[in-house]
């Protein structure tokens, strides 16, 4: 399995909470999840309907986000 290099903060966004990838930064104001409420990419402020499927799907990646780093 390859390692994530990428922006950390990128990940809570995407899912929507706080992970504390960043260690003492989640703890500030200067949080992404605190700061942007919405996910990063250029059609993340939209509202979509999130299906069944869908919430299972994220909590699946929210598990493996927090096991991998």
């Amino acid at each position: 399995m390859a390692r994530y290099t990428k922006a950390a903060c990128r990940l809570c966004r995407r899912e929507g909470v706080k992970l504390f990838l960043k260690g003492d930064r989640c703890y500030t104001e200067k949080c992404a999840v605190v700061r942007k409420g919405y996910p990063p990419g250029g059609y993340g402020q939209g509202r979509h309907k999130v299906t069944e499927y869908g919430l299972q799907l994220r909590e699946k990646q929210k598990a493996a986000v927090i096991t991998v780093f």
